[in-house]
């Protein structure tokens, strides 16, 4: 059987609300396999910042089974999710949130020396990743100085720097035009089949999506196919 980034089996979330509750998530189950790109749509408040936590070990379920690269983490301590946040997961935001003394290169030089590796080789391996999101003639600016779409590539290699198994992409095209925000979801397609990525994109623009991209939609908590975008 082949070992998925991530499983999610039969999910719920669901939160006390006076003598009731309030579901987040309904009994959701999806795979995202190594090499595979996944857009998750839905209407403000169906679920999705819910499943992206579930699925980044934010957020025990309440019931389900949570599966990373076929280990499953549901009863695993805090300090193993987060080490395991750390190795295995990477995280896109819909802000990259820079800090502006630093340059895209020590973006990313700070995430290793975070874990005290300050290594000529993890320069170097910042270096290639800039390079490989096409900001390898930046990388040495602050982000005062880069476009909005610059600040999003620097946040996406930034996100690949521990050489996660799993993506988690939260609107990365929220703050961008249409051109730079397709061209940011065809960066992470590329790279999701290059690197051998499992990546999960919550998104509300599927005009960014191509006509090949899966794409599943969440209604009220639960989960129902959609058709490839045309």
């Amino acid at each position: 059987m082949d070992v998925q980034a991530l499983e999610i089996d039969q999910v719920t979330v669901r939160f006390r609300d006076g003598e009731g509750w309030t579901y987040a998530l309904r009994d959701v189950s999806l795979t995202v396999a190594p090499g595979e790109f996944l857009a998750v749509t839905g209407p403000s408040g169906s679920g999705k910042s819910t499943l992206l936590a579930v699925a980044g070990l934010l957020l025990t379920p309440t019931e389900g089974t949570v599966r990373l690269a076929g280990r499953e983490v549901g009863g695993a301590t805090a300090k193993t999710r987060t080490d395991l946040r750390r190795s295995d997961i990477g995280f896109v935001f819909q802000q990259p949130h820079l800090l502006g003394s630093l340059t895209a290169l020590e973006q990313l030089q700070m995430v290793a020396r975070l874990d005290g590796d300050r290594s000529a080789a993890t320069t170097q391996h910042a270096k290639d990743l800039l390079e490989q999101v096409g900001l390898g003639s930046v990388m040495h600016k602050r982000p005062s100085t880069l476009s909005g779409g610059q600040r999003q590539r620097v946040g996406i290699a930034r996100a690949l720097m521990g050489d996660p198994e799993l993506l988690l992409v939260d609107e990365p095209t929220s703050a961008l035009d249409h051109e730079r925000g397709v061209a940011i979801v065809d960066l992470l397609r590329t790279l999701t089949h290059e690197r051998g990525l499992g990546t999960l994109v919550v998104t509300h623009d599927l005009g960014t999506l191509g006509s090949d991209d899966e794409v599943i939609r969440l209604v009220d908590g639960k989960l129902a196919v959609e058709e490839p975008v045309d």
